[in-house]
């Protein structure tokens, strides 16, 4: 993933998510931002947020797990100069529950192992009113087309309906409609012209659901039913439909 996005087609998905995730992230505000990444890229597009602390858990672009600066690694990049480096699992964060002022997703659903996991805990350490931005490869684009490609046999996209229905069982709520980018998806050439820009344009504008990327933003508004594995058909049955309709069948994907 990381030496993909350090080829012409990367740095072009790269540069169309710039401005569009630092407009996302720029209204970010309390004590703490926590971004979860495929790779360090974009960390810098929290810069202006108005938070006191930004935190990265990443396999870091310089080519090995991220930890702090003098721990037996080379000092990072410039745009990581401010930003606490921690080595976690992404399925076991290290941070009390609702301690976490907003929390970005880069690419980090395309590549962790176990994604309802890290949706969750990311859920969990969220607090109420935290912001919630998820920035993934569309599964529902032509960037299937290149999934022969070996950056990208191990990839698991997840589509934006799917990843909505699991953020409303979380008590989380989308923000604004889903920003999709990139609609010349993964493919290897830069479709230059005038009428390549001026229907790339067109097209961006129109917002279908099937450019190469997404953006998706919500807010935490109140806590999701996160059910413990050996109660699961006694709690199940235990809820209100009027609290959580179907809850035996939204609760399933998260244990």
């Amino acid at each position: 993933m990381a030496s993909w996005l350090a080829t012409s087609a990367g740095g072009r998905l790269l540069a169309v998510e710039r401005p569009a995730l630092q407009e996302t992230v720029r209204r970010f505000l309390g004590d703490s931002l926590l971004w979860m990444g495929a790779t360090a890229d974009l960390v810098d597009t929290t810069a202006q947020c108005m938070v006191r602390a930004r935190i990265c858990t990443t396999y870091d672009t310089w080519g090995r797990d991220a930890a702090p600066a003098g721990e037996g690694t080379d000092c990072p990049p410039a745009e990581l100069a401010d930003v606490d480096l921690v080595v976690a699992d992404t399925a076991e964060l290290p941070f009390a529950d609702a301690s976490i002022d907003g929390v970005v997703l880069h690419h980090a659903l395309d590549v962790v192992a176990d994604r309802r996991s890290t949706v969750r805990e990311a859920a969990r350490v969220l607090k109420p009113g935290g912001r919630f931005v998820v920035v993934g490869f569309n599964p529902l684009s032509l960037w299937m087309l290149s999934r022969p490609l070996p950056a990208f046999r191990d990839l698991r996209p997840l589509s934006v309906p799917r990843l909505s229905e699991w953020l409303t069982v979380l008590g989380m709520t989308r923000d604004a409609r889903t920003v999709y980018l990139n609609y010349r998806s993964a493919l290897p050439m830069a479709l230059a012209g005038d009428r390549w820009r001026t229907a790339s344009a067109w097209v961006n504008r129109l917002q279908p659901p099937l450019g190469g990327a997404y953006i998706l933003a919500a807010t935490k508004r109140g806590h999701g039913y996160i059910l413990q594995r050996r109660n699961q058909r006694q709690d199940s049955r235990e809820l209100s439909p009027a609290v959580l309709p179907n809850a035996t069948r939204q609760a399933e994907w998260i244990l």
